[in-house]
């Protein structure tokens, strides 16, 4: 981005006000980037210097032959709308108009790309993690949600030559970039965490005939019920596998195609039903005790996975069970 603005200084281009080279350049770069660091950080295996040199490539060319074209042409200086209806044809503002349509598509497509990687790696976390709340990164999310304002922004700069937009829009990226600084340097020890979930080991997984898939399932599960090991807090897929003496591929298949559902959803759904159990024989209980003894590490998961599954929260579900039932009464 310094040797962008470099360029803007050597060639005076800083004169333009009205769909600025400089701006859609460094915008286009910081899009491309900034999106790739988060795929990097939910995807690492995504990312190639191939893909990266594909993405940046068009920048570049783009770059170039508006700079042979100024060495042709001058630097066409635009500075009302009534300016740029008036070139539009003129060979400069073809460049830099071609470059403003290109932006708008990169917007679209990173946007896409980021949704798709956020959609697999949430995916690979309910596979992995019975509460990945803090597992499946929820600030990358909305650093992207961020991210893409300050795109925005900077496509609507490019229309406008006040000085107090660009201050202000200066502010607000070198703030945003601070915050998300400073979630991105505390990444490895979240990856740490994560890891196993992305980076699933090469085990061997148990080759049990369609025939007997149910039956053996079943056995499996009558075992993770009977022993309430769906209980245990922070459990997740590798730990059951090995309770179990299986593999974890094997599980995630079992659970995936015999409950039709990720291993996130059945273990929560297991322990709503015990949470239901408890809400019902033990009034005297607080719901802060009853989300400790299903497994839960935070009350307010417990309550989110509740009413998810059960589309009333604890406390109102206790309480219709004591209007329905007479003899229900707490000690």
């Amino acid at each position: 981005m310094a040797m962008v603005k470099v360029l803007v200084m050597v060639f005076n281009l800083f004169l333009v006000n009205i769909i600025s080279m400089d701006t859609l350049v460094t915008a286009s770069l910081q899009a491309t980037l900034f999106v790739i660091s988060l795929v990097i950080l939910i995807n690492p295996r995504f990312v190639t210097k191939n893909y990266l040199y594909k993405q940046l490539a068009p920048v570049f060319v783009l770059s170039i032959l508006y700079i042979m074209f100024c060495t042709i042409w001058g630097n066409l200086q635009i500075h009302s709308i009534a300016d740029l209806i008036r070139y539009k044809f003129h060979p400069i503002m073809i460049i830099r108009e071609l470059f403003l349509f290109y932006y708008i598509f990169q917007l679209v497509y990173l946007t896409r790309l980021f949704f798709r990687q956020a959609k697999l790696f949430g995916s690979e976390m309910n596979n992995y993690f019975s509460e990945c709340s803090s597992a499946c990164l929820p600030w990358v999310k909305y650093s992207f949600y961020a991210a893409l304002s300050v795109g925005i922004g900077a496509l609507l700069s490019c229309f406008m030559f006040a000085d107090s937009w660009i201050f202000i829009f200066t502010l607000i990226y070198t703030f945003f970039y601070l915050g998300f600084g400073i979630y991105y340097i505390q990444y490895p020890r979240k990856f740490i965490y994560i890891e196993p979930a992305i980076y699933p080991p090469n085990s061997s997984t148990d080759k049990v005939p369609n025939n007997k898939k149910r039956l053996v399932w079943d056995e499996l599960k009558n075992k993770i019920i009977a022993e309430k090991y769906y209980l245990t807090p922070g459990v997740n897929i590798e730990d059951m596998a090995q309770y179990l003496k299986i593999g974890r591929t094997t599980l995630s298949t079992f659970i995936n195609n015999e409950e039709g559902m990720n291993f996130n959803v059945w273990i929560n759904s297991l322990r709503v039903e015990e949470a239901k159990n408890l809400l019902t024989s033990y009034p005297e209980y607080s719901l802060a005790q009853i989300s400790e003894l299903v497994g839960y590490s935070e009350p307010s998961n417990f309550s989110r996975q509740f009413k998810l599954i059960t589309n009333e929260s604890p406390s109102v579900w206790r309480q219709t069970c004591q209007l329905e039932s007479p003899n229900y009464s707490i000690n």
